[in-house]
């Protein structure tokens, strides 16, 4: 029961039915279906002692939900901790629904499964509204025109920038391949192999430059991953031969030239953080300031929430990442599901990370969704009993990933001249 309702959520999270329906909006539905989802998770966790496994990632992500909540009180307005509080804590829910309902791998594959229909829906709405944007020149509410020529298609609600449904197809692609088989080609990608192409193509439409180079990053980290160092140096050749060829296939070609608008937007966030470096100037103060949103995730978090606030994200996944890579080493093979599981997971959570250097998504729904399932994979390992973090310097590495994330968004308006 709880993990159907955890699959409902999501998907109309992703699919926004109150955009399609406007007349069920002021009924609050995923206000509605969150709150009946809260007894069965309280009922499964008090049943599942050993969630209780999983603790830095648990924590952080607390501290991390509750300074945000409360990123106004330095700057003494208090309702804007209650818009944020509204805003991110649907998003925050599906980590904690996450960590709770997903308890194995056969859970994992049904929300999988969840995604990809919702990414499928998407397209097909989108493709079947081409002829008339392409004709009238108008946006259509799955297809957006620019200037009448550019034509890319997108969601709506949380998938409603193309660049960010771009984004939603490439985190699922690494999950495509996770399989009990753990070597050859089984009858699974007999279904895999047409639907990473059909996503694919799903990507090309959405005209977004970020995300293809994200698909090059992908493909990196994947051979990287499987083939370490060899795999590193093809990844180079393969990735330059991939954007060269995107450049030629695309008429948003990918320069730093093309970008100059979004350098303007990531100068002035330079200065709303040298305004508050600690504090920030508070979640979602970003776009009261400026006409448009931030353009990088990193720079977002910590102009908004300085950098304590900045700290405490940036752990959370540097922490999420070092456990997913030493689950194949505790599991073994006594579970080769579950590690296959955590390599997608550090997949997908990587070309995540990269494409939100030029998006803004730092507390967005996709994110604890990613960050719910890594939980839940490595509370299935044991946890932080089986999977300790002593010694490996965590909050150092968050903090130093902190400030050379900082130093280079610097470097490159400096070389830019901004």
């Amino acid at each position: 029961m709880g993990l159907v309702l955890l699959l409902a959520y999501i998907a109309l999270n992703l699919l926004s039915p109150g955009e399609l329906f406007t007349s069920i909006a002021p009924y609050r539905p995923l206000m509605v279906l969150a709150l009946v989802s809260l007894p069965p998770a309280i009922l499964a966790r008090l049943q599942t002692p050993e969630i209780g496994k999983l603790r830095t990632q648990f924590v952080l992500v607390i501290l991390f939900f509750g300074y945000a909540s409360s990123s106004w009180f330095p700057h003494g307005w208090f309702g804007g901790n209650l818009i944020t509080f509204l805003e991110m804590a649907p998003n925050v829910m599906v980590y904690f629904l996450g960590i709770v309902f997903l308890r194995g791998t056969l859970h994992l594959r049904l929300l999988r499964a969840t995604l990809v229909m919702v990414a499928l829906y998407v397209m097909a709405a989108a493709f079947a509204q081409l002829p008339y944007a392409r004709a009238s020149g108008d946006s259509t509410p799955y297809v957006l025109m620019i200037e009448g020529v550019l034509v890319r298609i997108r969601g709506l609600g949380v998938l409603h920038d193309p660049n960010v449904f771009g984004q939603y197809l490439l985190i699922i692609l690494p999950m495509l391949f996770v399989g009990k088989r753990p070597t050859g080609l089984g009858l699974g990608y007999v279904v895999a192999l047409p639907l990473a192409a059909l996503l694919i193509v799903g990507v090309y439409f959405t005209g977004s430059r970020g995300t293809e180079m994200g698909l090059a990053v992908l493909l990196g980290l994947y051979l990287t991953l499987r083939y370490k160092k060899a795999g590193a140096a093809f990844s180079v050749f393969v990735g330059s031969i991939l954007l060269v060829a995107i450049n030629f296939t695309q008429r948003r070609t990918i320069t730093m030239s093309s970008g100059m608008d979004r350098l303007a937007i990531w100068s002035d966030g330079m200065q709303y953080f040298k305004s508050s470096p600690l504090w920030g100037i508070g979640a979602g103060g970003f776009t009261g300031r400026n006409s448009m949103t931030a353009h990088n995730s990193y720079l977002l978090c910590a102009a908004e929430l300085g950098i304590l606030g900045f700290f405490l994200w940036m752990s959370i996944v540097v922490v999420t990442m070092i456990q997913l890579a030493r689950v194949p080493k505790v599991v073994g093979p006594s579970n080769p599901d579950l590690a296959r599981w955590a390599m997608a997971l550090r997949l997908s959570l990587g070309v995540y990370l990269f494409t939100g250097f030029f998006l803004s998504r730092a507390y967005d729904l996709p994110l604890f969704l990613l960050l719910g399932m890594s939980g839940a994979i490595i509370t299935a390992a044991g946890g932080d009993d089986a999977i300790p973090l002593h010694g490996t310097m965590w909050p150092a590495w968050s903090f130093g990933l902190c400030v050379s994330t900082l130093v280079l968004i610097y470097a490159v308006l400096r070389l830019r001249m901004v």
